[in-house]
């Protein structure tokens, strides 16, 4: 299959959101990563500080659901993930 430059996709953060309230957070960090690991075959991904702040904008014990990304190829096998911004 060929890969886009910029791909968008929705992450579900349901897993993340019924693990235990200090360890919210992190497990969708994690789960982030795994899916775009998962589906590009990364080896290294990097996640926007913006993004970072969106998914815990109520606080760390409560996450947001869903989150809409854009992956971005940066090297050979490193990706960018970004919030998805609507025009």
């Amino acid at each position: 299959m060929e890969q886009k430059d910029n791909f968008e996709m929705v992450i579900n953060l349901r897993k993340a959101h019924d693990s235990k309230r200090p360890k919210k957070f992190k497990s969708a960090v994690n789960l982030i990563r795994g899916t775009v690991s998962r589906h590009f075959g990364a080896e290294k991904v990097i996640l926007d500080p913006f993004l970072l702040s969106y998914i815990s904008s109520n606080s760390k014990d409560k996450i947001t659901r869903r989150v809409r990304v854009v992956v971005t190829k940066i090297g050979e096998k490193t990706f960018l993930v970004k919030l998805a911004v609507k025009p």
